[in-house]
């Protein structure tokens, strides 16, 4: 596949390059400063980012799909199921589509290696149809109502889609500051950031794995909050986390119709439908905007916290989306 993105950037200034001395001027610059001349440190000086596509990203899908299909009289069934797992280079590459994860670590392939955000682990699809039978067998008025309703519906489930990738690869994290001694002795509060901690602007900082945040969940909890933390002073976090499944989806629709021959090609149908029809609700992360996927490390006073301060964060959705949809049609087809 195509190398896309920050993968494809040729000019990349490398880890710890501003805590050398200034390929310039030969000053030893401090990282933390607001005005850090990082151009000075880009291998090919004139230019900021470079990039040049070619070809490295790979992907493994692997599946198992199982089908039914059945004819028993009246009834016609047909069912699927597919047992799956996307993995492969989060490469920033959307021609499939959603992004397939954003690329956290620019300076090689492999540990971008993980499980892809369109990833659904299980899928599962049921559809069936049901003439129902026409008891009326000597009235035509009544037989034309009561006789040859079609009862049709399908059912479908599915896992849910990797947390860490479609939130950036890191829970859309904020940090704090830290504090910072400058050279005229003065303290101030600077950007906890990879300029000032790893010593180049060519990624972002990502959170710290901590424990398994799939482990002791409570119900209705996807994860643990409690299992992020900033990284240790002069490290990158944790680029790949174990696998946290957002909410599943569920469905139900239903459907009972009705075709009326008024007279040769002239006919009437007549349909009733119910989508949702269990009215089943399903939890939803981010729903109307709110903050519950947002890990923030910025306590009140701005500072960097070493612990997660976003209350609406707690691994549970806040709200649930869905709701039943009934439909009437009439078709008059001539």
């Amino acid at each position: 596949m195509m190398l896309h993105g920050p993968l494809s950037n040729i000019n990349l200034i490398p880890l710890g390059a501003f805590f050398r001395p200034d390929p310039k001027t030969g000053v030893v610059n401090d990282p933390y400063s607001g005005s850090f001349p990082s151009q000075d440190y880009y291998p090919l000086q004139n230019y900021t980012g470079m990039t040049l596509v070619g070809h490295g990203s790979y992907s493994n899908y692997n599946a198992f799909i199982a089908s039914w299909q059945k004819q028993s009289g009246r009834a016609t069934f047909t069912v699927n199921y597919t047992f799956s797992k996307v993995l492969g280079i989060r490469d920033n590459q959307t021609d499939n589509g959603n992004g397939n994860g954003s690329t956290l670590w620019p300076y090689g392939l492999r540990p971008n290696y993980g499980v892809l955000n369109f990833d659904h682990t299980h899928i599962f699809n049921a559809a069936y149809v049901f003439n129902m039978p026409s008891p009326v067998k000597n009235h035509a008025l009544l037989g034309g109502v009561t006789n040859g309703w079609v009862l049709s519906g399908i059912t479908q489930m599915q896992s849910g889609a990797p947390i860490q990738g479609n939130t950036g690869g890191n829970l859309n994290v904020t940090w704090g500051c830290v504090n910072h001694l400058n050279p005229d002795g003065t303290t101030t509060c600077a950007g906890y950031s990879a300029q000032n901690q790893l010593g180049t602007n060519g990624l972002s900082l990502q959170p710290r794995v901590t424990c398994d945040p799939r482990s002791g969940l409570s119900s209705g909890q996807f994860f643990n909050p409690g299992c992020f933390a900033p990284p240790l002073p002069g490290t990158q976090g944790d680029i790949i986390w174990p696998y946290i499944k957002g909410p599943a989806f569920f469905n139900s629709d239903l459907a009972i119709y009705k075709r009326f021959i008024i007279h040769d090609r002239h006919k009437v149908e007549l349909r009733f439908s119910a989508f949702n029809f269990l009215n089943h609700p399903l939890p939803q992360f981010g729903a109307g905007g709110n903050s519950d996927l947002h890990l923030n490390f910025s306590n009140a006073a701005g500072q960097l916290s070493q612990s997660n301060v976003n209350t609406l964060l707690t691994g549970k959705p806040m709200f649930t989306v869905g709701r039943r949809v009934v439909e009437f049609a009439l078709k008059y087809n001539f």
